[in-house]
């Protein structure tokens, strides 16, 4: 079998992304990623890498090492607070944003807190160009710094009850291309019953500085039609439902930890200052048997990935502590340890299994790998809060108030008191991110949760020469089932549909 670091495309990723000077080898880049763990843990993240079962994500890859050469964070998107109302806090922001980029990371952050467009000021401009105006700015500043070669990526979010909500749904249409953002709309249940009920609803907003109260009513129905057709046409604004995300999560009895924003990608919702610490495990290569009589998932190995795989990201948070961009990203470390362990090539497994995606049966599934992959990755961290601590803000009042610890309870009563007598290590464990370039990296793989949207598709690169800029990328799993049947890799979709209904 071929492996991963053989493949063209695969050498090409590590060339243009990867590599430090003077590297021009994978086994030196997996010596190198790897040296940074401790002397028991290193041998096993270097047979994962080589293995291609784990892969930390992209930016602890290319930093990994990097000490004393260059200023590089191992934290792939940082969560910065909302500015306040005035221009000092804007463009505080917008330097944070600069610093942020300047070290490889993205950054997502809320622009509730301004004032909409055409409420009173205290200067001569008279009225405010509103909330989204400022936008521009920070994508201004996402383009102009660079991040070897590519640009800074962010995510601006909007509260649905804001009075410039309409603007912001449609300023990719009109003509701004905000090349360097994703923007979402944090819709409450509040709305979303409007929606469902069909009934009016308030945007408002209060002016601290000057008084003014500004409100407009809209039919919440109405404007959801809109928002969806909008992001039909566009892919823009996403949707971020903001209860749901400050309700069900691991840290949800915490009351100083309030999430107003993702990071770029949606994976990782965290408070202000926090980062996203990534790394996925290859859901493909938990399968045995695959396409044959009686594929399987291998819970043992599985576990034993996410068991070390949460010990793996908290020494990388450790590692490139000193290599924050800000001093508030050290303190939310110590505060709050976040990881985000997650998962690719989910469509890849299902194929393997000869699963349909969407299917109950395939569901039913993810949801068992999920289930255990949360209560191994607590399991893990609990054991490692024994040996190192745990992180900072740490209180078993308040976890044990996360709805999550009711499952734990229930499924898990020994892991359930075991948290209570020592408590965790981390804060957050699990985001399930896109995975977009490691996946390819690794083989080709579905990035993800997502499905294959295609069999095999065109990719184009400005940066990958010797590929000439468009190459053919065949899915992984769908290679290797044609393989499986000897069966010729020319076969169309539709062909290898009708031999594979599952796929």
């Amino acid at each position: 079998m071929e492996k991963w670091y053989e493949n063209e495309i695969s050498r090409g990723i590590l060339k243009e992304k990867y590599y430090h000077k003077g590297e021009n080898s994978p086994e030196q880049f997996m010596d190198r990623v790897s040296s940074i763990f401790d002397e028991k843990l290193a041998p096993r993240v270097r047979n994962y890498l080589a293995n291609a079962d784990f892969c930390p994500a992209g930016r602890a890859l290319y930093a990994a090492g990097a000490k004393g050469k260059f200023k590089v964070s191992l934290s792939n998107c940082y969560i910065l607070p909302s500015p306040e109302d005035n221009l000092e806090s804007i463009f505080r922001a917008n330097g944070e944003i600069a610093r942020i980029f300047s070290y490889g990371g993205g950054i997502g952050i809320n622009i509730s807190n301004l004032r909409p467009k055409g409420s009173v000021v205290s200067n001569v401009a008279r009225t405010s160009t509103g909330a989204v105006s400022f936008m521009k700015i920070f994508n201004v500043t996402g383009e102009v710094i660079s991040q070897n070669g590519r640009r800074g990526a962010m995510m601006v979010g909007l509260n649905c009850d804001h009075p410039d909500i309409y603007e912001f749904l449609h300023i990719k249409q009109n003509e701004e291309k905000l090349s360097s953002m994703n923007i979402s709309i944090l819709f409450t249940d509040e709305f979303m019953e409007a929606v469902r009920d069909d009934k009016e609803y308030t945007l408002k907003f209060h002016v601290e500085s000057t008084g003014e109260d500004i409100t407009k009513v809209i039919r919440a129905r109405d404007f959801f039609r809109e928002y969806c057709e909008t992001q039909w046409d566009w892919g823009d604004p996403g949707a971020l439902f903001s209860d749901r995300l400050n309700q069900y999560h691991l840290l949800a009895g915490y009351p100083e930890y309030k999430i107003e924003i993702t990071n770029p990608c949606g994976e990782f919702g965290g408070n202000a200052y926090n980062a996203c610490n990534l790394g996925s495990i290859n859901l493909y290569n938990m399968i045995d048997d695959k396409f044959g009589g009686h594929p399987s998932f291998n819970e043992e190995r599985f576990k034993q990935l996410v068991y070390d795989g949460i010990i793996a990201l908290d020494e990388i948070v450790e590692y490139g502590y000193e290599t924050q961009p800000l001093e508030e990203n050290r303190k939310c470390i110590d505060d709050w340890r976040s990881l985000g362990l997650g998962l690719f090539g989910v469509a890849d497994a299902l194929i393997a299994m000869k699963l349909t995606y969407g299917s109950p049966e395939a569901d039913a599934f993810i949801e068992k790998v999920m289930r255990i992959m949360f209560l191994t990755a607590l399991r893990s961290s609990c054991d490692r809060a024994k040996e190192k601590g745990t992180f900072g803000h740490y209180s078993w009042e308040k976890t044990r108030k996360s709805p999550l610890m009711d499952l734990v309870k229930e499924e898990a009563p020994e892991l359930y008191e075991d948290i209570h007598a020592n408590g965790l290590r981390n804060g957050t464990l699990l985001a399930v991110a896109p995975t977009g370039t490691i996946s390819l990296l690794m083989g080709s793989y579905s990035g993800g949760c997502e499905p294959l949207y295609k069999i095999s598709y065109e990719r184009s690169s400005h940066k990958m020469e010797e590929v000439h800029g468009s190459f053919r990328v065949y899915a992984k799993s769908i290679k290797d089932l044609l393989t499986y049947h000897n069966l010729p890799l020319s076969l169309s979709d539709e062909e290898i549909r009708n031999r594979f209904p599952w796929v």
